[in-house]
């Protein structure tokens, strides 16, 4: 339990920290980024299943996957989601808009849940309403001040989400998963680099080349983590701290790039944040009264 724990922060650290690696390669045009980090991710993958004997599992998975139509087609699905996810992501930090970012991934949970409900039709709590309606109020909040929809908070989400949503489907293992994902995206990401991209890889520097050739690795170990995390700790203590994620990237967008954060922006924000703390107070109340339950 508490290894669970630890390792479920140690993920969620590592995706607050991100912004910083991608903040790196901000002088890179992020489309040939995300096209690298899906290679390097591709070629991680491939060598970790070798490094780890795990080839069989691989080869068992796949061909599963492949006789089985409906699960496929949730994993060609979820291949795009996130890889939006990744590309908006990307674009955000590249922009100087990583605290759109930040926020796009506190309104993410609140976001899961409504898809529960909207999709499985599940009921919720008057916590959890709550909760909903303040997240709500703080994007309308946001989007009034700006004097526009914060595009790039809804987008994060609703592919995250739904990526997530998807993905309860579909049996893979996580590492098979992450490999199957950029395996999806690869021949689009090679059409790009050899017809559209307006770089190639001679015109980067030794640094950049480095961090593109490592983004993989940087990629692969948040979820790794996260998977092993999941092992040995239940889902609802696991979910409790993956608001370090924005939490760091906020902090990071706020202190070191210097994003600019307008006092009266706050109230948006406040408003997230006062949906998050009923959001968890609610899931510690019903995790309490399953115990009494069970007793």
């Amino acid at each position: 339990m508490k290894k669970g724990l630890l390792l479920a922060v140690g993920s969620y650290v590592s995706w607050g920290f991100l912004s910083l690696f991608w903040k790196l390669l901000g002088n890179v045009d992020s489309y040939d980024v995300f096209s690298y980090r899906i290679l390097s991710t591709m070629l991680t993958m491939v060598v970790y299943f070798f490094v780890f004997g795990k080839v069989g599992k691989l080869k068992t998975e796949v061909v599963q996957l492949v006789t089985n139509r409906k699960e496929l087609t949730s994993m060609i699905a979820a291949s795009f989601l996130i890889s939006i996810n990744w590309i908006v992501y990307i674009y955000a930090i590249a922009h100087h808009q990583a605290t759109a970012a930040s926020l796009g991934y506190y309104i993410n949970p609140l976001f899961s849940v409504l898809l529960a409900v909207v999709l499985l039709k599940e009921t919720l709590d008057n916590y959890t309403k709550i909760s909903l309606f303040l997240a709500v109020s703080g994007v309308v909040i946001l989007a009034v001040q700006g004097g526009h929809l914060p595009i790039i908070s809804i987008i994060l989400p609703l592919s995250f989400g739904t990526y997530g949503f998807i993905k309860k489907n579909v049996v893979l293992s996580s590492d098979v998963a992450m490999l199957v994902e950029t395996l999806v995206i690869t021949p689009f990401i090679l059409v790009y680099l050899f017809f559209f991209a307006q770089h190639s890889l001679l015109d980067y520097s030794a640094n950049q080349l480095g961090l593109l050739l490592i983004s993989g690795i940087i990629t692969a170990i948040p979820l790794l983590l996260f998977s092993e995390a999941l092992k040995r700790a239940p889902l609802n203590v696991v979910g409790f701290v993956q608001y370090l994620n924005p939490t760091i990237q906020l902090a990071i967008a706020i202190f070191l790039f210097h994003e600019p954060f307008k006092f009266e922006n706050l109230y948006g924000f406040l408003a997230i944040w006062l949906a998050i703390i009923v959001f968890i107070i609610g899931q510690i109340i019903v995790i309490k009264k399953t115990r009494i339950m069970i007793k």
